[in-house]
């Protein structure tokens, strides 16, 4: 609570006492200097009448050379007027007379000069000084400041009292403030102010009205508050419901599960998932499949009306069980043996079809990453098809991948962002003249330290993300960008992935419109994936024929490589895989299969490109076999910036 410091009517006073002080002092010095100037020129104009009164006798002796009677003049001047106090005449350049009187020495005087001129001409005869006494300037100066003085004591007494009345005008003011301050509900104040007709006496009277009005609005909001606690109450525990409890099963949920694994020194940890229950959502609705996770959820609950395990549904078709307490591999494996069977056992109706639901399920036993690792254990079930996985110490493996691809994941999204994600060009070139027709668009990443990621490191992850998609409009839009104002064709890669999204073709579509650049751009398509809906993948090569893009297989020789891809699809570049060229003059075999792939391309009228060319013997070697085009590290790595003049396509 804040205290009065200082009295309001103390500071208005002195404040006010300030700037009266200040203000008089100003009036004082100012009407003090304007008296004594006036004063002063009073007194030089009554010496300039004495002056000008005895000159012309002075003039007219002077000029008939009477100088004992302008001594005699001077003498009685000096008698009759006390406050002259010298008179000297000079005739031309001397001395006519000169009468001081003997106490000049200890007053303050003026001193006035004037030519004294003949009568009735302007000839000059001589000069005129005239010492004048300040001592009449001083007396009436002593006279105007004492006035001014009781001038000045007057209006501080006036300002005092003043301030006084403005105290004793504050002090119930004072009164109300010190009893406002003290105020509470349940003590009253009482100001007594009433009986008086001013603004003082109506402000008590209203602040003891309000008063009145407060105590009975305290009364009734203590009601209110009672039941608003009570409502607080009610709503934090719905809150917490709807934060640890599964609306749709009414189990515990993930946080909570999170929660109770903390509680417990040691636990079991099982996660089980419902095995392909998007087919009975896509079959029977989702209305009808969240009535059967209903029916599970309580018919696995009733099998462990103990309390341990505790179930809990995660998310979706995933469930858990907790056990509190330590528990063996064979304590586990013993449990999920026969929760398997039960389970088995279970039938599930939707009106007169019957429903069986099986599951699959990881176990982990450690507490430190339990949710990871029971995950990591469903994840390895799942691929091995078996009923249950329980988590090993050889699993940390897994684990460090998984942890990995999810670092990979966050690098992904950042790179996007930060626009870190860059093509790198590696020249194709002419096997007979070593120089370029064209260049290989390659995806890089660039990390935090500068360096170049390639995608070997980060491209399987990618697939598995929504971030892929996103690759692959960047490379489209930043290399045709880049060729835009170029002789050179260029090639970017497409896999089949990409060819089956709607939403890639349209982002090539565009690139090609906006940048003009369709009859130099070159696709390869990752042959190693394998190619099975041929009628998509024609349909989208027939197209970009037709708006004048060219199409290569690539990797091929490898992997899925068929012979019946070439004839199905309308190819004009088949680009030998870097597994067998880097083999290929150590290697019989490799060079069989590429003299083939040769021959047979050929025969079709497609051109061949030879990859992972990376020495001048091996150089050698695809052109004697008859390979039309070469690319790798032989003639130059791949660069982010490359010349953009190449030989005729």
């Amino acid at each position: 609570m804040k205290k009065i410091s200082s009295s309001l009517s103390k500071r208005i006073l002195f404040y006010l006492s300030i700037l009266s002080i200040a203000l008089i002092i100003s009036i004082f010095y100012a009407f003090e200097e304007a008296g004594k100037n006036a004063f002063k020129k009073m007194e030089e104009e009554k010496a300039q009448v004495i002056i000008d009164t005895i000159l012309p006798s002075v003039a007219m002796n002077l000029y008939l050379g009477f100088d004992n009677k302008v001594k005699d003049i001077i003498t009685n001047i000096l008698k009759t007027n006390k406050n002259i106090l010298g008179i000297t005449i000079i005739n031309h350049g001397k001395v006519v007379s000169s009468s001081i009187k003997r106490k000049i020495g200890s007053q303050n005087y003026f001193i006035f000069t004037r030519e004294i001129k003949e009568p009735n001409a302007e000839n000059s005869l001589g000069r005129m000084h005239v010492i004048y006494s300040y001592e009449h300037f001083n007396t009436l100066m002593d006279k105007y400041s004492k006035l001014l003085w009781q001038f000045l004591i007057g209006i501080i007494l006036v300002m005092v009292l003043f301030g006084i009345y403005i105290d004793r005008l504050l002090n119930p003011l004072r009164r109300i403030t010190n009893e406002l301050l003290h105020y509470s509900p349940k003590k009253l104040f009482k100001f007594n102010l009433k009986d008086r007709d001013d603004e003082i006496g109506a402000i008590a009277s209203a602040l003891e009205t309000m008063q009145e009005r407060i105590v009975e609005y305290a009364r009734n909001q203590e009601n209110v508050n009672a039941l608003l606690e009570q409502k607080v109450k009610e709503k934090t525990q719905e809150l917490k419901n709807r934060l640890y409890i599964d609306s749709l099963t009414g189990l515990p949920n993930r946080f909570k599960l999170s929660d109770d694994i903390e509680k417990f020194d040691e636990i079991g940890l099982v996660v089980l998932n419902i095995d392909n229950f998007k087919e009975i959502n896509d079959f029977f609705g989702h209305e009808i499949g969240d009535k059967i996770l209903k029916d599970f959820a309580q018919k696995i609950h009733k099998l462990f009306k103990s309390g341990n395990p505790k179930f809990y549904r995660l998310s979706g078709d995933e469930f858990a069980l907790l056990f509190s307490g330590k528990m063996s591999k064979s304590d586990i494996e013993h449990f999920l043996n026969i929760f398997a069977e039960k389970l088995e056992q279970m039938i599930f109706f939707h009106g007169d079809k019957e429903l069986a639901l099986h599951v699959t399920m990881g176990a982990a036993l450690q507490k430190e990453g339990a949710l990871e690792k029971a995950d990591i254990a469903l994840k390895k079930a799942r691929q091995k098809r078996k009923l249950y996985e329980i988590y090993y110490d050889e699993d940390k493996e897994v684990e460090q991948q998984y942890k990995n691809n999810i670092e990979w994941i966050k690098k992904l999204k950042k790179s996007i962002e930060l626009e870190r994600v860059v093509p790198f060009f590696q020249p194709i070139v002419h096997v007979d003249t070593k120089r370029p027709k064209g260049y290989e668009c390659l995806m890089r990443i660039i990390d935090d330290d500068g360096s170049m990621v390639s995608p070997v490191h980060f491209l399987d992850i990618a697939k598995k993300s929504r971030y892929y998609y996103k690759l692959t409009e960047i490379m489209i839009e930043k290399s045709c960008e880049y060729f835009e104002n170029s002789r050179c064709s260029f090639s970017i890669n497409l896999s089949i992935l990409d060819i089956l999204n709607t939403d890639i073709v349209q982002i090539l579509k565009n690139a090609l419109k906006k940048y003009s650049v369709k009859d130099r751009l070159i696709l390869e398509i990752v042959e190693s994936e394998g190619i099975e809906n041929y009628d998509v993948i024609h349909v989208f090569l027939h197209e970009m024929k037709e708006l004048g893009c060219q199409v290569a297989i690539d990797d091929f020789g490898t992997g899925y490589s068929n012979f019946e891809h070439i004839l199905k699809l309308p190819i004009d570049y088949i680009k030998i895989d870097g597994s067998l060229i880097k083999n290929i003059t150590t290697n019989k075999d490799a060079e069989l299969i590429v003299s083939t792939i040769v021959d047979f391309a050929k025969k079709k009228h497609i051109k061949t490109v030879s990859e992972f060319v990376s020495s001048e013997e091996i150089y050698n070697k695809v052109k004697e076999l008859g390979v039309d085009f070469a690319q790798g590290y032989y003639f130059s790595p791949p660069k982010q910036f490359v010349p953009k003049e190449c030989i005729s396509i």
